[in-house]
């Protein structure tokens, strides 16, 4: 019955290990914000710490493209019977 979602699933488990981490990034600058929403001397402490999760997020959704692109076969353009390969990639924030 859940043969096609089974299928749907990456075969990776790696990518459960990003997305986690993923998750935990977010969650650390969720908190930050929390900080940074009450005031006080150390907002810019809490910006920084902002800006640092951000780049963090970036790193980790840049491992999972790469990894997206090596486990899964890119599709086939009919058009022009090439390989299509995408054309955007996540910009460096650094």
């Amino acid at each position: 019955m859940l043969g096609w979602f089974q299928a749907l699933m990456p075969r990776e488990g790696r990518f459960f290990t990003l997305f986690e981490k993923h998750a935990s990034v977010v969650v650390a600058g969720a908190e930050a914000l929390c900080g940074l929403l009450q005031g006080g001397a150390s907002v810019e402490a809490y910006c920084q710490q902002i800006f640092q999760r951000e780049a963090e997020a970036d790193d980790v959704t840049r491992e999972v493209l790469v990894a997206v692109r090596r486990t899964f076969v890119t599709p086939f353009d009919r058009t022009t019977s090439r390989i299509s390969f995408p054309r955007w990639t996540m910009p460096s924030t650094r």
